[in-house]
């Protein structure tokens, strides 16, 4: 990970090494913080930055905090200036991975709704060819939180123990990533990622009601689906029907899309980068980066200059 020059704390640029809470903050006890993982994308060509579906992610961002009942009101102005105000003040022209949260300050207990503080985040965190994104995945024993007890559709820093526990158990077992299953035995998502599969030519996705994190990503390939003419379905998906699929893959801001050419050891597909998924990918790229049929509805521009989006 990239050190950042500055990180935005509550409206000021503040130094990387400054950028400090108090070990007794609720945010640090008890991870009572609410964020968002964005990308921005770097075009040479039109010499622009682009933040992708800046608009969804601060939706999902209000959710979560009113669901959290923080103290705190942000219009989506000072969001946008938070998150452009960072990437031009560190003089950003390079792909990058941002973080925006909102966290419980002061010293009292885990039932605490404030005071709020805001900071944003960003660092560099490039993307390669799709081959490279490649993993092996592995069903694991944890099961994914649920909405009765800890809400997996809310971004919380606390849901992510879940995450942990399920990937160190991957790892152990010689995965690269984990598959979480639901408390009904029903397929959820990866530790950070949503998951799709390919079966009998349709793009198959769990359900919101599964377990996942209600991911901007997922939605933006259910979309590029559509206009692609791949037919999908939203619905419960059992563990062994992953077995059966041509292709999967995982996807979410931070890994965009990773192809998974094996599960439980048993080889998806053929084993390599499926068509479906490389058609998916090249457009998802192509819109990140300002030149694809929808960027205009994707791309937030961070620097002057017309580019070829509506400089939301």
């Amino acid at each position: 990970m990239n050190q950042p020059k500055y990180i935005t704390m509550n409206g000021e640029l503040v130094p990387y090494a400054d950028a400090k809470v108090h070990v007794l903050t609720p945010t640090v006890k008890y991870g009572a913080l609410v964020f968002e993982g964005l990308r921005a994308y770097w075009n040479s060509e039109h010499e622009q930055l682009y933040v992708v579906k800046l608009p969804e992610h601060l939706a999902r961002f209000h959710a979560t905090i009113k669901a959290m009942r923080f103290d705190a009101s942000y219009t989506d102005e000072e969001l946008v200036e938070t998150v452009v105000s960072t990437l031009r003040a560190n003089e950003v022209r390079s792909d990058v991975h941002l973080r925006l949260a909102a966290y419980v300050e002061g010293t009292a207990l885990y039932n605490s709704r404030g005071p709020i503080s805001l900071m944003c985040a960003a660092y560099g965190r490039g993307s390669g060819p799709i081959e490279d994104k490649a993993v092996a995945a592995g069903v694991v024993s944890w099961r994914r939180i649920s909405d009765s007890s800890m809400p997996p559709r809310l971004k919380v820093a606390a849901n992510y123990h879940n995450a942990r526990l399920g990937s160190i158990e991957a790892e152990t077992n010689g995965y690269d990533e984990a598959i979480f299953l639901t408390q009904q035995g029903h397929v959820a998502e990866g530790a950070g990622s949503c998951l799709m599969m390919v079966r009998d030519g349709v793009l198959v996705t769990p359900t919101r009601t599964d377990g996942i994190l209600e991911s901007i990503t997922r939605q933006a390939i259910l979309d590029i689906a559509l206009t692609l003419g791949i037919p999908t379905e939203e619905r419960s998906i059992d563990r062994t029907e992953l077995y059966f699929a041509s292709e999967a893959f995982f996807c979410g801001t931070g890994v965009e899309i990773a192809p998974v050419t094996s599960i439980d050891r048993l080889e998806i597909g053929d084993g390599t980068v499926g068509q479906v998924t490389r058609k998916l990918w090249a457009r998802y790229e192509a819109n990140a980066r300002g030149t694809g049929e929808e960027a205009s509805d994707w791309c937030t521009t961070v620097y002057d200059g017309d580019g070829v989006t509506d400089g939301r």
